[in-house]
């Protein structure tokens, strides 16, 4: 009887033992993997929103603080406006529903921290100008537009001091880091906005002000005013790896009026998502050369640069959209 509790007691020492080792193991790959995971989201916070620019980097994200701007047809709020600190210098940004009349719901711009959620969620949308297929361009701006609705500059760094010269602009890049959502309606373009005038302190925009969009993810069709003049190719930078793409290069020769500015079009050959690099300055100083195919003696000599502006257009369906993107990371790196 004895001999037999002395064994019962081995079994259970042993099983109380292989247990314990058990529990120890997996406390220790559960917390190497929370290491593992934790370091990687770290790294990319690191990576993607350093917050000590090195000398040539303009980091154009929220640096402090969460705030919500609203774009509402109820309260008047389609043109709301906030001023954004990043690290070394400011951004406008605005619901910028221009082609709303009336419709029920809201545009919704959020800053958590660093990263811009952008919620666009309509009912009942009717436009200022049914035939336009745009009813908004929610986003942010860097630089002076002292036109409707910003008529007004942000803080700008050194490094770029809009407004510049053309003719003088230093070579850079631009990396946006995003992801979009659709449930209704349609995405546009995902896109660069950017202002060209032969007056920075115009107050209103006509020809031969110049208008240059780069469409990083689109599905519009455009109309027959917009001229296809050819193609450039551009070495872009997605997710960490070179990638050569061909953008369709159209103009517009006047935008809402036979006075209207000249737009420029830039259009990815590739549907663009994620941490995307284009050489921004270089497809810049290119549009002149496509302007010139249309309007031979218009040249870059006498343009500024003025404002570059990120966001999203988008267009309802029978009144409705529910769509957005979330916006990472901003950043410009001269060369």
């Amino acid at each position: 009887m004895m001999k037999r509790k002395v064994v019962l007691a081995i079994v259970a020492i042993a099983l109380v033992v292989t247990l314990a080792m058990t529990l120890i193991q997996e406390l220790s790959r559960t917390q190497t993997t929370s290491n593992i995971s934790t370091s990687t989201q770290s790294s990319f916070e690191e990576s993607s929103t350093s917050s000590t620019p090195s000398s040539n980097e303009l980091l154009l994200y929220n640096e402090l603080g969460t705030f919500t701007v609203i774009g509402k047809y109820q309260s008047d709020s389609a043109y709301a406006m906030a001023e954004v600190y990043t690290p070394n210098a400011s951004l406008f940004v605005s619901p910028f529903l221009w082609n709303m009349k009336s419709a029920n719901g809201e545009a919704n711009l959020t800053y958590i921290g660093h990263y811009l959620h952008v919620c666009i969620n309509f009912t009942g949308f009717t436009k200022v100008t049914p035939s336009i297929p745009v009813d908004g361009y929610p986003g942010i701006m860097y630089g002076q537009e002292d036109w409707f609705p910003f008529a007004g500059s942000t803080q700008v760094s050194p490094l770029l001091p809009l407004p510049i010269i053309v003719t003088k602009l230093p070579q850079f890049t631009s990396t946006l880091s995003y992801s979009l959502f659709i449930k209704k309606g349609v995405i546009d373009d995902f896109s660069y906005d950017i202002w060209l005038t032969q007056n920075p302190n115009t107050t209103y925009l006509e020809f031969p002000d110049v208008e240059v969009m780069v469409w990083l993810y689109h599905n519009e069709t455009l109309s027959n005013y917009f001229i296809y003049e050819g193609q450039v190719k551009a070495t872009l930078i997605v997710n960490g790896t070179p990638l050569e793409d061909n953008f369709s290069v159209y103009v517009l020769p006047h935008t809402g009026s036979a006075n209207g500015w000249i737009g420029v079009y830039f259009l990815s050959e590739i549907q663009l998502q994620g941490n995307v690099t284009v050489p921004l300055s270089d497809l810049i100083v290119e549009s002149f050369s496509f302007i010139q195919k249309v309007f031979p003696n218009i040249t870059p000599e006498g343009y500024y640069l003025d404002t570059i502006q990120v966001g999203m257009e988008f267009n309802d369906v029978n009144g409705s959209v529910l769509a957005g993107y979330t916006l990472y990371n901003w950043v410009i790196e001269l060369k």
